[in-house]
This record gives C-alpha cells, structure tokens and sequence, in this order.
C-alpha cells in the first residue's frame, strides 16, 4: 500500500501540547539535576494523591488520576477516541492525553505499526514533533492491567526553552486495540499523577452505536487518509482552550481546502455544495454518462464493455463508465451516491474548522445525509462499495488495478470492514437521532 501521510496530527496534538501552558522545574530543583524525576521509592508509606476515573466518552476505558482534571472527550477517528485532561489554574502547566486506537486505524495514518513499542514510539512522535519541546525518553517498569496483551512506560525529563519538567507515557496493548496515556507537566505534578495511574479496560465494543458513530462510520476512510476528523480535532482543540493564533492553523488548512479542491469560499457556497451532494453530484453526472454511451439499455456487463471498447475510447472515460455501470447494475439510480455522501461530512467538517459553520450546524447536514444513505442502501457493505465504485468513476482509476489509488482505498477500506470494533462493527440499522 502506498504510503499516507498529514500534517494534521501533528498539528492538532502539538497545539494540545502547548496549550497546556509552561512547565517549571519543582521549587528547589537545581536546573540540569535528576532530582524528582524517579517515583518515590516506598508509596506505601504515604499517604496517595486523591484520585479520581476519567471515563472515555464511549465508555470502553478509565484513567485513574490526581483529581480534580477538566476532561474533554473528542472522536478522532472511527474507532479511535481521545480524551484531554487539563489541569487547570490548581495545576498549571500540567495535561494528560488518553487514547485509544483500533489497530488497523491508527491516529494519523502512520506506514506500519508491528508492535505497541512502535505504537508508543508513534505517539510520542505526534504529540511532540512541533511543540518546542525535548525529550530523552528511558523505559520504566509499566503497571500492568487486566486485559492486556503488553503494556511499556516510559519517562523523561522534558524542556522548552527556559522551562523544565517531566513527561510520562503509559501504553496498553489488547487484541483489538492500543491505548496511550501520556502525562506532561510541572515534576511535582507528573510524579503525583504517577503514583495513582492506572487504565483499566471496561467493554472495548461498548460505544459503538449511536448517531455520531454512524456519521463517523460514513466518513471513516477519509479520516484515515486525512490523520484524522478535522471537525472532531478542532472542537477538541477549541473545548480544550487553545488560543486563537493556534487554531488559526487548522483554520488556514481548512479554507485553503475548501477553497482549492471545492470552490467554496463562504459558508453559502458551503452550504450550498453540501445539499448539492446531498442531491447526488456525481451520482447524476455518472448515470447521464452512462445513458449517453447506452449503459442503461445493457443487462450485461460484458456486451457493455465489448460496446465501449469497439469506439476507441480515452482510457479515463472507459473507466469510469464501467465503474458507473457497475453501480448502476448493483445499487439502481443510487450507484455511486455514497461516493457522495460520504463528503458531505468531510466539506462541513472543514467548514466548521474554516468559520463558514458551527459545530452544531456542521452535524446537522452530516445527518442530514446520513439519512439520505440509509434510503438508497441497506448495509455498511453495499454503502462502501458504492463508495468505491464512485472513487473509481472519479479518479478514473480501476479497482482490478493493483497499483492504483483506488486499489490502495479498497484494501484499507476493507481492512476496515473486517475490524471485529472497527467503524462499521455496529449495526446499518440503528436510529438516528440529533444527540447533540
């Protein structure tokens, strides 16, 4: 498979970083000593930090930690949840960031992950690369947890600029998925964190109905391409705190996308791209073409395609038109609808990130065509591959061609569908409803 790569992560987890404000050395630290960066040799003897569970918004895992964190949950990806933990005023400087991620669908797309010391080795790559801060990490016995196939930690002391603290990092294994808790702070505060750290695995398939997940089911192969959702990414960062000048990145990347590959310059022009996919696009466009060069009258693939080849066609056209029959003979006047579709909460995704729409109003219209979806399919297998057939006729690119940028999108949307928690695990047939 060829490889995918984004900025995004690395953006959007980076300003995490760094919206958590300096960190400081713990008072009586000498700059450049070790001291304060080991946990403390007998935490039986103490007294433990007052601790409280950090429960994911989809409720298949905990984080113990001090108390008293502000904690925003976001769905990064389908399959993969993230959750902030700022500590505030009480703990400045301080922010603990908790994933969990399918293991076919990796927060931000990385080329190969064969293990969870590559896993964690991702994921602190991401957090760190562009925050301005250093590190020099060393392994440390990991607490273990039920359920877990492996789980690593690692710590570091950790500096931007001036400023000095301390980082840590919990990773957990299961069959399905990995887990990441990572801790960033003032030492004092990291220390105390580490004393009481614990993820412990509730019901990894819980969570995996209900609108949002359905919305983002519909959206999940895009995402993966893209690192990850850009609407979820940008109201984690804006619930989060970041400052204006660092959503303004995102921001910047979404107007530029829209503007280049869409046209869209407004919140009408978005709006108005939307209802027209809504309405069928390139769905209208592919049954015109096929009407035109006499698909509509074929029942049979192979006399169709002797047609076609018999008046000298560009390579290009004869591809799409047979991706269009394809769907036409599969799905109807719905044929590549999904291809559709599934944009629409792409567009309105980076529409809400560009300031053309709210948060709220970005949902609505994904619903909206969500909707429209479980009128013309009856599964998450005939919406994919519809999906397929629609990128087929739009790149002008074969499926049967191994090489090709359709190929690659049919192994990884595949690969998703064989996921036993992945996007499409859950039922086609749930309600839909405005939760929100």
């Amino acid at each position: 498979m060829k490889k995918r790569r984004t900025l995004l992560p690395a953006i959007a987890l980076g300003l995490m970083l760094t919206a958590c404000g300096d960190f400081r050395d713990a008072p009586g630290t000498a700059p450049g000593s070790d001291a304060g960066t080991n946990q403390q040799e007998s935490p039986e003897a103490e007294e433990l930090p007052a601790s409280q569970e950090y429960v994911s918004s989809d409720g298949s895992y905990q984080v113990i930690l001090p108390e008293g964190l502000t904690q925003t949950d976001t769905t990064i990806l389908a399959g993969s949840d993230m959750m902030m933990l700022d500590g505030g005023s009480d703990r400045k400087g301080f922010g603990a960031f908790c994933v969990k991620s399918s293991k076919s669908n990796v927060y931000g797309s990385p080329d190969a992950i064969e293990s969870l010391a590559d896993y964690a080795d991702h994921m602190t790559d991401l957090l760190m690369n562009g925050s301005g801060v250093t590190a020099d990490w060393e392994d440390v016995d990991a607490p273990s947890a039920e359920g877990a196939v492996s789980c690593l930690a690692r710590k570091s002391v950790v500096t931007q600029g001036a400023s000095r603290g301390l980082a840590y990092g919990y990773y957990l294994e299961t069959a399905s998925n990995y887990y990441s808790v990572f801790l960033i702070g003032n030492t004092d505060d990291v220390e105390e964190a580490m004393q009481v750290i614990a993820l412990e695995i509730l019901e990894e398939a819980s969570g995996q109905g209900g609108t949002r997940n359905f919305l983002n089911g519909m959206t999940a192969v895009l995402d993966s391409l893209n690192g990850a959702s850009v609407r979820e990414t940008y109201y984690m960062l804006e619930e989060g705190g970041a400052d204006e000048s660092q959503l303004e990145i995102i921001a910047s990347q979404s107007r530029q996308s829209l503007s280049s590959s869409w046209g869209i310059e407004s919140g009408a022009d978005l709006t108005e791209m939307a209802d027209t996919l809504i309405a069928g696009r390139h769905n209208l466009d592919a049954l015109s073409l096929l009407e035109e060069y006499g698909g509509l009258n074929e029942t049979d693939r192979e006399s169709f395609d002797a047609k076609l080849q018999g008046q000298n066609l560009d390579e290009g056209i004869y591809v799409s038109l047979l991706a269009a029959y394809d769907a036409w003979s599969a799905y109807g006047d719905g044929a590549i609808a999904a291809w559709d579709l599934s944009r629409v909460g792409t567009i309105m995704g980076y529409g809400y990130a560009a300031g053309y729409c709210t948060y709220e109003e970005a949902l609505d219209k994904t619903l909206e065509a969500a909707r429209k979806a479980k009128e013309l399919f009856s599964s998450w297998e005939e919406f994919n591959q519809s999906y397929l057939y629609g990128y087929s006729y739009w790149a002008e690119e074969s499926l049967e061609d191994p090489e090709s940028s359709a190929a690659e999108r049919a192994e990884l949307l595949h690969g998703m569908e064989s996921l036993e928690n992945g996007p499409f695990s859950f039922g086609w047939d749930i309600e839909l409803t405005k939760d929100w």
